[in-house]
């Protein structure tokens, strides 16, 4: 039996690198991204935020249907983030977050996102705070706030002129997000914000990353 165990798992293993091999896998030069974002969380909190997007690694996908071939691709992505936020009479927020998820695209310029965050919120109270000590002494407490932890998911929408017919090497894009801060009164508290970022692409400024090409409806 141990020796029939030991004959399973190396012909399993054999499999396994037969069907990587199957596949091409080439080197791809894709740009970093570094953005700047107008914010605003509903219902009335103006910011700005700045970030940059790193890709991973990269899927270029043939599907052939019908007789005609269209070309997809698709990216694992992370976003580092960081930005205010102004709640009038209320407080100031300062986030950073930190995102992955895919970013897909086909041969036009246009292109979507999908990605899970997480990240940390610095909230600091408009007006005086006081504290009073046991001895009934009070004291002033000066930028008083809290933290909190957020999490939430993001869309985008964006056109790319990377790929347009004439290259540039910027894009812009709309982010709504949907997140949550926590704890909030023992609770949570749901933000719905919006962000319209310009990204802008260093040339000198790319990653090489592993492109693998999947092949859909393609007869062997």
């Amino acid at each position: 039996m141990p020796f029939l165990k030991t004959i399973c798992f190396f012909s399993a293993l054999f499999i396994c690198i037969g069907h990587l091999a199957a596949q091409e896998v080439n080197q791809l030069s894709l740009p970093v991204y570094t953005s700047a974002s107008l914010f605003y969380d509903f219902p009335q909190s103006p910011g700005m935020a700045a970030e940059v997007q790193f890709p991973l690694n990269s899927r270029h996908i043939f599907i052939n249907k019908k007789g005609k071939e269209k070309q997809k691709f698709r990216e694992l992505v992370t976003t580092s983030n960081v930005g205010f936020y102004r709640y009038p009479f209320n407080n100031t927020g300062l986030f950073l977050q930190q995102s992955a998820g895919y970013r897909y695209h086909c041969s036009t310029p246009y292109f979507f996102e999908c990605l899970l965050t997480v990240g940390a919120l610095r909230t600091f109270y408009d007006g005086a705070v006081y504290s009073v000590s046991d001895e009934g002494a009070v004291t002033t407490l000066a930028h008083f706030g809290r933290w909190y932890a957020i999490t939430g998911v993001t869309t985008l929408f964006g056109h790319d002129w990377e790929r347009a017919k004439n290259p540039h090497p910027f894009a812009i894009s709309v982010q709504p997000s949907l997140w949550i801060q926590y704890p909030y009164n023992s609770f949570v508290l749901p933000h719905f914000s919006v962000q319209l970022s310009l990204q802008y692409h260093f040339p000198s400024f790319n990653i090489l990353v592993h492109q693998k090409e999947i092949r859909r409806g393609h007869q062997s």
